[in-house]
This record gives C-alpha cells, structure tokens and sequence, in this order.
C-alpha cells in the first residue's frame, strides 16, 4: 500500500510539471512556461529600438482564420518569425497585458486581470483608419477587444506592480465572429466588410510599458 502511495504522489508531482495554484479564476501560474516561450520567439537587432517602450521580437504564428464561415489561412509553421510586440500595465489594481503581430497596429490578445479573475480577449488594431466593428452595423472603429472562447492562459508569475519585470506566457482562443474592412474605399464611402474568426495559439514575453511620464 505504501509502494502504490509513493507511485501515486510522485505521479501526482510529474504531471503538475511546476504550475502553481492561484486564487485568480481563469489563470494558471508555470514558470516552466518560459523555456517553451525561448523556443519559439527570437531575438532580432532591427527591433532594438523598441526596447526603450515595449518588448518587439520575432514569434512563431498559428493561427486558423475564417471568413463568412470559411477557412482562408491556416499557419502552422512555428519555424517562421513575424515581428511581435508585447507589454503589461498596471492600472490602478488591473492588470493588462497586450501582445499583438505587426510594428504598427496588429493583431493578437489582450489579457484583462482584475478582481481575482483573469479574462482574454482577441485583439485588433489598426494604425492608419478604422477598420473593425463587433457587430455588421456597428461604426468602424481602430481597437476591438473581441471575447473569446475554449481559453487558456498561462503565466510565469505574476509581475510585481512596484517593479519593471519580464515575464512569460502563452495564450489560446478561440474568438467569436466580428467584422473588418475590406479592400480600397474612398473617404466617404462605405466599405465592404467581412464577417471573421480566428483561433490562436500565441507564446510571449512581456515587459512593462515604458512611458515618458
């Protein structure tokens, strides 16, 4: 009986693979999660400059992308790096945490940490004109935070708000449906927009948002 405990608790111990209860809803802790975010992001010199504000990296992409219900992009190649850029914020006792692919604008995650409970939330940004509505009648705008669903969310620790840390996660999602346009317009004319989803799955590193405050 004493062998089969032994068995059962050193069993126990390897599946938990170093991830740590927490008390925030939605959230697991694993500082192992950093050695698998090395794997798949890299270091480039061009991005250097970015350092002084934001972390900016190359970082592997999955992702599956459907429009009007129809897959239309399918990457899967974790061997190729987009530029990525990531950052968390302290807001007061709210935590965010921002990851996007693109230098300017992009697209990603946005991690909302409050209140004991963590949330995810695909992100979408634009840099030059608003491009994204949740709903097909909704006005344009440059930001969505789209919900999400079948999340997950892993996180190295949690970043001392009275410290510039790194830290290191993964995030996967599945977003609910939400509308972009499409193609050259005009000013003033309407244009055309198409319904879209995207599934992800995102490795990242942060650092706090460097302002000039």
């Amino acid at each position: 009986m004493k062998c089969l405990t032994l068995i059962f608790v050193l069993t126990l111990c390897s599946c938990s693979n170093g991830q740590k209860k927490t008390d925030i809803d939605g959230l697991t802790i694993d500082p192992n999660i950093k050695s698998q975010v090395e794997k798949h992001i890299e270091e480039k010199p061009e991005f250097e400059g970015f350092g002084n504000f934001m972390q900016v990296y190359g970082n592997s992409l999955y992702v599956e992308s459907y429009e009007n219900d129809s897959l239309v992009i399918s990457s899967t190649d974790f061997s190729k790096k987009l530029p990525f850029k990531s950052f968390y914020l302290w807001d007061k006792d709210t935590l965010g945490i921002n990851g996007a692919y693109g230098l300017f604008g992009g697209t990603g995650f946005y991690i909302k940490i409050a209140d004991k409970k963590a949330e995810l939330f695909h992100m979408l940004s634009s840099d030059d004109f608003p491009t994204y509505a949740y709903k097909e009648n909704d006005s344009l705008i440059m930001r969505l935070e789209v919900p999400c669903s079948d999340t997950k969310i892993v996180l190295s620790e949690i970043p001392d708000s009275t410290k510039n840390q790194i830290i290191y996660g993964l995030v996967e999602f599945k977003s609910d449906d939400f509308y972009s346009a499409s193609g050259v317009f005009l000013e003033g004319e309407e244009p055309k927009r198409k319904k879209t989803r995207n599934n992800m799955k995102i490795y990242f590193k942060s650092g706090l948002l460097k302002t000039n405050e």
